[in-house]
């Protein structure tokens, strides 16, 4: 680890280990790459993971201020410099659709795995405040299709928006306290089908990946009193919500339901469906970041058990092209209207090009204890749909859901 020291004040609150930490010693930020070969290539794709190791017996992260940096090159066939040039059309989503999975462990357990990072980008992105979007377009080309135009290797700085690293109750991440004393960052690499929408991309590269973690130092008892507790068999706990993606496909039909199993669920804080069309995933001229579209829904429920529908009654929450409703009654339950008027929202490409529906169990006013929980039920959360017209069996619903978990960290590492 290499640690750059910024001298700097700070207040210590004796009664808290989950809040800022004050010592008059210094903070810094910590600088981790990967080991050993540092260059890797899209011919390997998701066979070769790229791993970021991030350990100290020392210090704890302050993982909201992360970045992650990598450079990206691309390659002709022969391996040699591509051309740069207005032909070379990547994805709405910028330099975020170069990676295709993420996962991040600590202790060895896995605390966060997303399946497919585009699309968790996608869905992500589009409804932030006009402010954040902004800063994406400047850190990771978000919404810019022509990010190699002028030059064909680019620098991406990017922060994983991804509830591990925004914990629940402001932690820090203390990697000392950890088995292994480590946080690892995983991901692959897409494929250049899935990024580029014009222009055959041979292969791209990306080297120089760095990632930057700002941290504390807690002072020496804080780290003895916590070392012995866990000795004695105690833990220290970081709270955060988890990211699952699963999917189940259309039938066919104009009237599809969804069964997902959320038996292992204590606590669904908030859902978002969507629709992916295999054909569209496999068409290269097509933009995978603006192909979310709406198959026809009519209306739809959410259905929590047996004569336990959201909304109630005979009539689901109504969509068209020209109907709002569903979109915005969705969005208000985990907003206010005051809220909802900073959420950037694109009324003309939702239908057709950004389709999501989020569902929140837990509002942004609310404590986890407002969440849903699956204890005692039969475990399924259903999705009924109706269509206009049949959406085609190779047409899957997509769910992204966040649940509020524990990592517990004692002689074992767990999440609960």
């Amino acid at each position: 680890m290499t640690e750059v020291r910024i001298p700097q004040n700070w207040l210590f609150n004796s009664n808290t280990f989950a809040r800022g930490f004050s010592d008059p010693r210094a903070e810094g930020v910590a600088t981790y790459s990967v080991i050993g070969a540092d260059t890797y290539s899209s011919k390997a794709g998701s066979k070769t993971p790229i791993k970021i190791t991030c350990d100290s017996n020392s210090v704890s992260f302050v993982l909201q201020k992360l970045l992650l940096q990598m450079d990206i090159s691309l390659c002709n066939a022969d391996g040699s410099p591509a051309a740069p040039g207005a032909a070379l059309k990547n994805t709405f989503l910028g330099l975020d659709a170069f990676i295709k999975t993420l996962t991040i462990k600590a202790g060895g357990q896995t605390v966060e795995q997303i399946d497919d990072w585009p699309s968790y980008c996608a869905t992500t992105y589009k409804n932030l405040p006009l402010g954040q979007k902004k800063l994406l377009s400047q850190m990771t080309g978000y919404g810019n299709t022509s990010v190699f135009a002028t030059s064909s290797s680019v620098t991406s700085n990017w922060h994983p928006l991804i509830s591990f690293f925004h914990s629940s109750l402001g932690q820090y991440l203390s990697p000392w306290s950890l088995p292994n004393q480590a946080m690892e960052i995983i991901f692959t690499l897409n494929d250049p089908s899935q990024i580029f929408t014009a222009s055959t991309v041979a292969e791209y590269r990306i080297s120089n990946n760095t990632c930057f973690i700002p941290y504390i130092t807690p002072p020496p008892e804080i780290v003895i009193q916590a070392t012995r507790a866990i000795a004695n068999g105690q833990s220290l706990y970081y709270d955060y919500m988890r990211t699952r993606q699963t999917d189940a496909p259309c039938s066919g039909a104009r009237r599809n339901m969804f069964l997902f199993y959320m038996s292992g669920v204590r606590s669904l804080a908030n859902t978002e469906f969507f629709f992916i069309d295999d054909n569209v995933t496999a068409d290269p001229s097509k933009d995978k970041a603006l192909s979310f579209s709406s198959q026809n829904l009519n209306q739809f429920w959410y259905q929590l058990g047996p004569g336990l529908t959201i909304p109630n009654g005979t009539q689901g929450f109504k969509h068209s092209a020209t109907n709002s409703q569903a979109l915005l009654l969705s969005a208000l339950s985990n907003n206010n209207f005051e809220q909802l008027g900073d959420i950037d929202i694109d009324f003309s490409l939702f239908d057709s090009q950004q389709f999501s529906i989020p569902y929140s169990f837990q509002s942004t006013d609310e404590a986890n204890n407002a969440a849903l929980s699956f204890q005692g039920s039969d475990g399924l959360f259903r999705i009924i749909t109706e269509h206009s017209s049949a959406p085609s069996p190779v047409v899957k619903m997509v769910l992204q859901y966040r649940e509020n978990v524990t990592l517990s960290i004692g002689q074992t590492v767990a999440v609960i």
